[in-house]
């Protein structure tokens, strides 16, 4: 690449601007059914078990194969990701998705059911590392963090929107009815499909990663302009950048500098992808084995999921200002604590507290974690292949939970022991993000391919 396109340079000096936020927003509402899906599969469960389409045989795989598609959606969305670009996979995404949502809302019966959430389930896989590696390469360096962490924070929302909806709409239809709108919402990022290049561009910087300098400069060019016209003032001098890293193919992710990165992502993919998925889809089925009513356990839900708005919350407020490593580390420690000591708890007041801090924790981790930090540490031309394995790693490792909750549930006689587990997975993550990770605070894209 000539570098008198210096691409990151050029978009790293951009002030916000109507592009940022337009795009933050599609992509937002695109990314929101990420949180609500996995919320939903835990609300759901009760009910499906109520009108006899599942049973406690059945219900591991309902909760389990959506997982193993969504890891297998991660690692595809890596390959297709850095091979056609963001801007369609992205289309192709939402298209799997919404569309199998659907026929998860038609579903006859349970085995169509469960084949339909299996498509679902690899939509999203590809969706959710598809769209935070998208932002984070058109988001300047100054603003990356509070972008990631507000992005996360509507994708989270979809956490407690879920169990509202599940608490207050889904009892109110018949009972084979009310799981079956749930699903219908899902057909919203539908309308993405539909949107042109000028709305939705290719990333500049994946395009200079595959040579392609004349399409990412016009995309730059036009980006520029627009922004002229709209402040109307003139914009700095680009600092100079080198060109984002080219796709090297796998030995990239293994070359010295990166290898212990990308190894660092897969551990926290695991601990992080596994904890959140028993807390959040078991935690109302848990509550229920605990003595609590279908409506007191959506009730304690909602109260404990609304921590997924307040953990990114606090990452939008904080992010840029600390350095993004060691945030990682001290949520963790905090998400282990509240985990380790949950099934202590004897009051419902304490477990709703408890399990808000919980939430509030891991949540601001995913805020930070998956939106930016592993994103953001690894080389352009692979970053969706990286970050698609790490997911993938992660997701297969939740989707083994069920078996392991399933089996565990009937020889406890308190439940809640099951949060506990989560606990033991942050500690470990908060050990591996502090020997392994590197600062990437106020660092460009560009120079965190380059290892000190």
């Amino acid at each position: 690449m000539s570098t008198d396109t210096n691409i990151g340079g050029r978009l790293d000096r951009l002030p916000l601007s109507r592009f940022h936020w337009k795009l933050f927003t599609l992509l937002g509402i695109a990314m929101f059914f990420d949180g609500y899906d996995l919320l939903i599969t835990g609300v759901i469960i009760p009910f499906l078990r109520g009108v006899g389409k599942l049973d406690p045989g059945t219900t591991v795989y309902f909760a389990s194969l959506p997982l193993v598609a969504a890891a297998l959606g991660s690692v595809a969305s890596g390959f297709l990701g850095d091979h056609f670009g963001r801007r369609k996979l992205t289309k192709i995404n939402v298209a799997i998705y919404g569309l199998g949502s659907v026929l998860c809302a038609l579903a006859p019966d349970t085995t169509w059911l469960i084949a339909f959430r299996i498509i679902t389930g690899f939509g999203l896989g590809m969706q959710i590392v598809t769209g935070y590696s998208y932002m984070n390469e058109m988001t300047p360096t100054a603003l990356r963090g509070r972008f990631q962490a507000a992005m996360a924070l509507i994708v989270n929302s979809g956490l407690p929107i879920g169990a509202l909806l599940g608490a207050f709409l889904v009892p109110l239809v018949d009972p084979d009815m009310g799981w079956r709108i749930l699903f219908f919402f899902s057909v919203i990022p539908l309308f993405v499909l539909f949107l042109g290049k000028h709305t939705l561009p290719e990333s500049p910087r994946w395009l200079a990663s595959k040579s392609r300098e004349a399409e990412a400069d016009a995309i730059v060019s036009r980006l520029e302009s627009e922004i002229v016209a709209e402040t109307g003032v003139t914009l700095p001098p680009p600092k100079a950048a080198p060109p984002p890293a080219r796709d090297h193919g796998w030995h990239t992710l293994m070359s010295h500098g990166i290898r212990s990165r990308f190894a660092m992502t897969i551990l926290l993919s695991i601990c992080h992808l596994t904890g959140i998925y028993i807390f959040v889809t078991w935690l109302p089925t848990i509550l229920i084995a605990k003595g609590l009513s279908f409506v007191s356990s959506f009730t304690f839900s909602a109260v404990t999921f609304s921590g997924s708005l307040f953990g990114p919350l606090i990452a939008v407020i904080i992010s840029d200002r600390l350095e993004r490593r060691w945030t990682l580390v001290g949520a963790s420690i905090v998400a282990a604590a509240a985990g380790l000591i949950y099934a202590e708890q004897d009051s419902p007041t304490a477990l709703m507290l408890i399990g808000f801090v919980l939430a509030s924790a891991i949540n601001f981790i995913s805020a930070v974690a998956l939106a930016t930090y592993i994103p953001e540490i690894l080389p352009t031309g692979v970053r969706l292949r990286g970050v698609g394995t790490s997911f993938l790693i992660g997701r297969l490792s939740s989707a083994a939970s069920p078996f392991v909750v399933a089996a565990i549930l009937p020889l406890v006689a308190n439940p809640l022991v099951v949060v506990s587990t989560v606990g033991g997975l942050y500690l470990v993550m908060a050990g591996v993000v502090a020997i392994m990770g590197p600062n990437t605070t106020r660092r460009t894209l560009e120079s965190l391919e380059r290892p000190a």
